[in-house]
């Protein structure tokens, strides 16, 4: 997809795709918006569109439908590519079933191509409606209908490669998690291009969203630090912002807990990249603490962030060691409880760090 600038490209899929969540609704739920040009209702020997096959090359001279037919609970895409029509002004896309909007987008008259990603509600027929905004704006249009991969991560697994072998493709990975893990995703560029953001959601079994990021063209590598607030199996949403097709690969990681007693130290041990590590020590009201923290076989080329946080869990300290600073040592008072040093390495190193803990007279 040919973009303008950088931030065109972080913004299209969140301005193009407006998902109505509909998995429980019945028809005529949702009032279905006035369309450019009035768009006539599909007919009888509209042309049809296939999960994975073949597009649709559509010669536009106003509005126009197509038709499809989709199983209950099945992720799609439908995907628009100009080809030689016109950009006077926007052209959206409605995705209709028995007169419900289920979701729409629009193709911006800067952007080659646009995506509409959905979950049919439903079995059975399906129209896409294509509404050019300019009654002027002629040409053809490539509409295509795009299904979804699946696969499953497994905790601290090997990491597995995605393949998007078609523009527009989603993949959809599950594992199950228990409330209160403490989880990272580790996501590594492989073939995809370097100039387009890949999206990841990471889901709740309930659907809600748990946290979001993205591989972007500035690095070749994101990790998603996350807690588990729901037992269940969680979904991850890996979603090229483009056209672009190719590999990218996705592990999931657990953290490392520890127990500090102050006067002995300790070493902190990573042996996945993207972990995490919480190591507790309890304290008594108004005692004095100095935590030293340094490297052991960690490398500093990364940052390293180290957060101490009180039994309310509140920041009391922190630090960032950095190749010019791999030392940090901190000191502070306590109040009554337990205390949590998070320490969190920015990169995908993996190795030892020194903690050493002792109070003071």
């Amino acid at each position: 997809m040919a973009v303008h600038s950088a931030a065109v490209r972080r913004s299209r899929r969140w301005l193009t795709v407006a998902l109505t969540a509909v998995l429980a609704a019945g028809p005529g739920v949702f009032p279905t918006p006035a369309l450019a040009g009035n768009a006539p209702l599909p007919r009888p020997g509209d042309r049809q569109l296939t999960v994975g096959g073949p597009g649709v090359l559509l010669d536009l001279t106003g509005p126009a439908t197509l038709g499809f037919q989709a199983a209950a609970g099945q992720r799609l895409t439908v995907l628009a590519q100009r080809r030689t029509l016109t950009a006077d002004d926007n052209t959206d896309l409605t995705i209709v079933r028995d007169g419900a909007t289920v979701a729409e987008g629009t193709l911006i008259v800067t952007w080659a191509s646009a995506s509409v990603d959905f979950t049919a509600p439903a079995a059975g027929a399906y129209t896409v409606r294509i509404s050019p905004r300019a009654a002027k704006d002629r040409g053809t249009l490539l509409v295509s209908l795009v299904g979804a991969s699946s696969g499953a991560l497994t905790l601290r697994g090997s990491s597995r490669t995605v393949t998007i072998a078609r523009p527009g493709e989603r993949a959809i990975l599950s594992f199950p998690a228990t409330a209160g893990q403490r989880l990272t995703l580790v996501a590594r560029r492989g073939t995809l291009p370097k100039d387009e953001y890949t999206n990841l959601d990471i889901r709740n079994p309930s659907g809600d969203m748990n946290t979001s990021g993205a591989v972007g063209y500035d690095s070749d590598y994101r990790t998603l630090d996350f807690d588990v607030t729901e037992t269940g199996r969680h979904t991850v949403e890996v979603n090229p912002d483009t056209d672009g097709t190719g590999t990218l690969t996705v592990q999931l990681t657990g953290s490392v807990t520890a127990v500090l007693t102050p006067g002995k130290p300790a070493r902190i041990t990573f042996t996945q990249p993207g972990e995490r590590a919480f190591v507790t020590f309890r304290a008594a009201e108004s005692e004095q603490f100095r935590l030293t923290a340094r490297p052991g076989t960690l490398t500093t080329a990364e940052n390293i962030q180290l957060k101490v946080r009180t039994p309310a869990g509140l920041d009391v300290v922190d630090a960032t060691l950095t190749t010019a600073k791999p030392t940090a040592t901190l000191g502070f008072s306590s109040s009554a409880g337990t205390y949590t040093i998070e320490i969190d390495p920015e990169g995908l190193d993996i190795g030892t760090l020194n903690l050493d803990l002792h109070r003071l007279p």
